[in-house]
């Protein structure tokens, strides 16, 4: 299932223009798994699994797998 907060490939072309990695690689550079979000975060992963599928993290799927873009903290959503 796509969260809905799934990077588009623009978007991920657009970050990594912006920030001078095309010689380098994207996932060691600008995403971690979302194990490591998690221990960064100081919170399990189905926490962060939650949040990526709310929309309040920001991540790539690829395949079966989740990738949390680096320094990414939850952005809680105001209730209408």
């Amino acid at each position: 299932m796509k969260g809905d907060t799934d990077m588009t490939g623009r978007e991920i072309i657009i970050f990594i223009l912006e920030n001078q990695l095309e010689d380098k690689s994207v996932f060691d550079s600008c995403f971690e798994s979302m194990d490591e979000t998690a221990v960064r975060l100081g919170v399990g992963i189905a926490t962060v699994d939650t949040w990526f599928r709310l929309g309040q993290i920001r991540g790539v799927v690829i395949g079966e797998n989740t990738y949390i873009l680096k320094g990414s903290v939850p952005v809680m959503h105001k209730e209408e």
